[in-house]
């Protein structure tokens, strides 16, 4: 089984699709066994919908996150965000 580690240096692969079906398998088990791995994973997803909603920033909002954590920071963003 993969370690804590070894999820860590995997987890950008994972979320970008770029692993084998052996390897996104492997991790995925491990997931099923580990919150603390399962919850990295999730925070890391919800950081990828971010980046990408903040390079949108002026595009209309999208409801990406389950619970609306993710809509509440972005709406929180863009009353920073300076007008162009």
């Amino acid at each position: 089984m993969l370690s804590c580690k070894e999820i860590a240096e995997r987890s950008s692969a994972l979320i970008d699709g770029e692993l084998s079906a052996w390897n996104a398998l492997q991790i995925r088990v491990h997931l099923a066994m580990c919150n603390g791995c399962s919850r990295f994973i999730a925070q890391m997803r919800m950081t990828d919908q971010l980046t990408a909603q903040v390079a949108r920033i002026d595009e209309p909002l999208q409801h990406e996150a389950e619970d609306g954590r993710f809509a509440e920071i972005l709406s929180m963003l863009r009353k920073d965000q300076p007008r162009r």
